[in-house]
């Protein structure tokens, strides 16, 4: 990206500042208990949103899903997915605990960043065409590596700046789709 930064901006490695592919401590939940599912198909293309009103028991999800939390950003890691943007900030889930599809980073925030400029800036044309750059494995099953993710130099401006400039792409953003 660029390496001119803000004077009170840093530049850091994703990891510094978000967890990748954090755990969700599920050992209490009952078979039973309804969870949010959502699977790729569930999550727009360019961050664009995602459903999360589909429910499954835990039972059903338990193993062969990534779990993850409201307030956490999901980023397809495989193609064509990620270069569709397919992402976004998870909303507010009122089962508490969800799972979706293991073509998912789970990427959550620490307090030096929000979940919304962190969506913001992986959901960029320029960063998906790096990480396109960055897939391994076969042709037709490429996924962003964990590791180049987690190293990924990231721009951090303090965290009131940080609200004003997603509240201003977001008015920016809502103009163009009016």
């Amino acid at each position: 990206m660029r390496n001119e930064l803000p004077a009170d901006w840093v530049a850091v490695e994703l990891n510094e500042v978000a967890t990748i592919g954090p755990k969700t401590d599920v050992r209490d939940l009952p078979d039973a208990q309804l969870v949010h599912f959502v699977p790729m198909a569930a999550v727009a293309e360019d961050f664009g949103g995602m459903d999360t009103s589909q429910l499954r028991h835990f039972s059903e999800v338990r193993k062969g899903y990534t779990s993850f939390a409201e307030g956490d950003v999901l980023f397809a890691k495989i193609t064509p997915c990620m270069e569709n943007g397919k992402g976004g900030v998870v909303p507010t889930l009122p089962q508490k605990f969800a799972f979706g599809s293991t073509e998912f980073h789970v990427i959550r925030p620490s307090e030096a960043v929000t979940a919304s400029w962190l969506a913001h800036f992986l959901s960029q044309p320029l960063f998906r065409r790096i990480a396109r750059q960055n897939m391994t494995g076969s042709a037709g099953q490429l996924r962003v590596p964990t590791k180049w993710l987690a190293s990924v130099n990231t721009p951090v401006p303090p965290l009131a700046e940080q609200t004003r400039i997603v509240a201003k792409l977001e008015e920016l953003l809502s103009d163009l789709d009016a």
